[in-house]
């Protein structure tokens, strides 16, 4: 096989599949309750998906993110703009900040294309929502085993991180 970068598949297979994660940290000047996280983080995967569409991907794999608080998780994701978007999960109480992973595959452009798309539908749509990003990172494929982890565990190990990138 090719090299990628020579024959312009993505970053995953010889069928152009490029994947892009990212982990950020968000807050609100006011307190979010559980449907407005679930409207956000669905939002969210739709303009990711919008973007990339508009980049000139084939098909959207998929487009997800894992949302953690102090008072619960939520997950989100779409496969594409015309599916629309669902969430699942509970959040207990209104927060101020929470931690997101998001993950995006995607066929038909590149893993830089796909960077591209995803933090900037994150970022547009955190800014229309008066959300701060106080922290993003690139990271590897999460899926649902690294969300085993008590709320405790995973927030204390992704502050670590993001403390560590820091310095």
């Amino acid at each position: 096989m090719d090299d990628a970068g020579e024959n312009g598949h993505g970053c995953y297979t010889e069928h152009g599949v490029s994947g892009y994660g990212v982990a950020i940290k968000l807050s609100h000047d006011q307190t979010m309750d559980e449907a407005w996280i679930k409207s956000m983080a669905e939002e969210m995967m739709v303009r990711v998906a919008d973007l990339c569409m508009e980049h000139g991907a084939n098909a959207i794999g998929h487009i997800k993110a894992h949302v953690r608080t102090s008072a619960g998780t939520v997950k989100a994701d779409t496969i594409g703009t015309s599916h629309g978007a669902y969430s699942q999960g509970t959040i207990s109480q209104p927060v101020h900040e929470l931690y997101m992973a998001v993950n995006s595959i995607v066929q038909g452009i590149k893993e830089h294309v796909v960077a591209e798309a995803t933090l900037d539908g994150i970022h547009q749509v955190a800014e229309e929502r008066g959300l701060h990003v106080i922290k993003e990172k690139e990271h590897t494929y999460f899926d649902e085993f690294d969300f085993v982890k008590s709320d405790e565990e995973f927030r204390r190990e992704f502050q670590e991180q993001l403390e560590k990138s820091e310095g």
